[in-house]
């Protein structure tokens, strides 16, 4: 499993962060060590928008959430 860094903004300090499962999704088969497919980490700043891609493939929805660019790193702490 990867660990929880915002794809977006690289964020990995966030308390709150949160796992997205897109419609890409594939579990991995038992025992098998990695991160799923479809799977993505997200700081609370972008973990509404990312939801509400969540009917999307992960490469279509992150293509478009980072379209946006206003996405920026938050200060470290």
């Amino acid at each position: 499993m990867k660990p929880p860094l915002c794809c977006l903004c690289g964020d990995d300090r966030d308390p709150d962060a949160g796992l997205v499962q897109f419609a890409d999704f594939e579990e991995l088969p038992e025992g098998r060590p990695g991160h799923p497919r479809g799977l993505e980490w997200f700081c609370s700043r972008h973990l509404e928008a990312a939801r509400a891609a969540s009917h999307l493939p992960s490469a279509v929805a992150l293509e478009r959430l980072r379209a946006r660019r206003r996405w920026t790193l938050w200060p470290r702490r």
